[in-house]
């Protein structure tokens, strides 16, 4: 169905975005049985250079955040569910040797070790002979490689060959062309209860929700080929080679807060093969095959972007997870699912309310006039 067959129908929900949140979001939304448009320019999309790596305990003082072994769970349900119905494996999972950088790391992961919530996730380990540790490391567990690109392309081709037609239009969007009805919103002639918007970096540019504290990331990551047979599992040391196969790895990420767009620099590539050289003791392994580069959709707090505009509830967002989009997107793409559907509370600590204390939120400027 092409836009112009689009126009005139109506759907509970017009979604903007196909990178990993809309998608998700979209899939979520129509399991539960809703109606669902999607548009999309296929460009800037992060998720299609995510290494989609899931990992349950990060940073350099081994944290399980909260809800995160909920999540896991949740996801890794998700995501089969999706194999099963797309005929895809997509969900690999990956354990992890986590290399200390420091002595108060590895203080830092004994510690862990030594905590009742920390036991499905870490192990002691010996770091095997050919890989170059000065402080020894950590295995964690429950890690996965969750192939975004895979992913992404047969939820594609599940939108577009949808029983109910094409859900997906690859246009560009311009909230100014937003129309508000008694019955709700459209777009171009496009129906819908709401529409929800799923950017990603781009949401800073949206002057619907450009008052939210975004902080993008660039991020760069490389595709290599090994010499030599590679161990199968994630190997971590503040960046993270990433096996896909016994010859071949991604390797990531740099974090750059202020490079606006993506851009390949090749000190990136030079520095991500050279911090994957030496993980191994006297070799150097790796032939770039892909570079690639992409801005993160974090934010200043942490924590996503999921709520509706308070001058406008027809119009939301769900946005702002960072670089743990794989793990959290599932968990809380059912939540504004049920939100949705179920008119059931938003978790105060995600919801978009909590910039909102003082109603400083700019008035957004309608192009067309409203009929309501």
């Amino acid at each position: 169905m092409s836009l112009q067959e689009s126009k005139g129908k109506t759907y509970n929900y017009i979604i903007i975005g196909q990178g990993l949140a809309g998608s998700l979001l979209a899939w979520s939304l129509l399991q539960g049985g809703a109606s669902v448009c999607i548009i999309s320019e296929q460009k800037d999309c992060a998720s299609r250079v995510a290494a989609g790596l899931i990992n349950p305990v990060t940073g350099q003082r081994f944290v399980l955040a909260a809800l995160t072994p909920q999540m896991l769970a949740w996801g890794k349900n998700f995501y089969h569910d999706i194999e099963d119905k797309l005929h895809i494996q997509i969900y690999h999972e990956q354990a992890m040797l986590r290399l200390y950088n420091s002595e108060k790391e590895r203080l830092n992961g004994e510690k862990r070790l030594r905590l009742d919530d920390y036991q499905p996730f870490l192990s002691a380990t010996d770091v095997p002979t050919h890989i170059a540790s000065e402080h020894s490391g950590i295995k964690q567990h429950h890690t996965a490689r969750l192939d975004t690109n895979r992913l992404l392309d047969a939820l594609s081709e599940y939108f577009d060959q949808h029983p109910d037609g094409q859900l997906l239009q690859d246009q560009h969007f311009n909230p100014n062309d937003i129309e508000e009805t008694k019955e709700g919103v459209q777009w171009e002639g496009i129906r819908a209860e709401k529409i929800i918007f799923c950017e990603g970096y781009k949401l800073k540019d949206n002057p619907l929700f450009s008052w939210l504290p975004l902080q993008p990331a660039h991020g760069e990551i490389i595709t290599c080929k090994a010499s030599e047979p590679l161990d199968s599992d994630i190997i971590n040391k503040s960046k993270w080679l990433l096996p896909t196969d016994s010859h071949h790895c991604k390797i990531g990420a740099t974090y750059e807060p202020n490079i606006e767009e993506p851009t390949l620099q090749d000190s990136s590539k030079q520095d991500l093969l050279n911090f994957a050289n030496h993980l191994f003791k006297g070799k150097s392994l790796f032939e770039c095959l892909e570079h690639q580069a992409g801005i993160r959709p974090a934010t200043k707090d942490k924590q996503p972007f999921i709520g509706f505009h308070p001058q406008h509830p027809r119009l939301g967002v769900f946005n702002g997870f960072g670089s743990r989009g794989s793990l959290m997107i599932p968990w809380y793409a059912n939540i504004l699912t049920q939100a949705l559907m179920m008119d059931n509370p938003l978790p105060a600590e995600v919801s978009i309310s909590r910039f909102n204390q003082n109603n400083e939120v700019p008035q957004f400027a309608w192009t067309h006039q409203t009929k309501i």
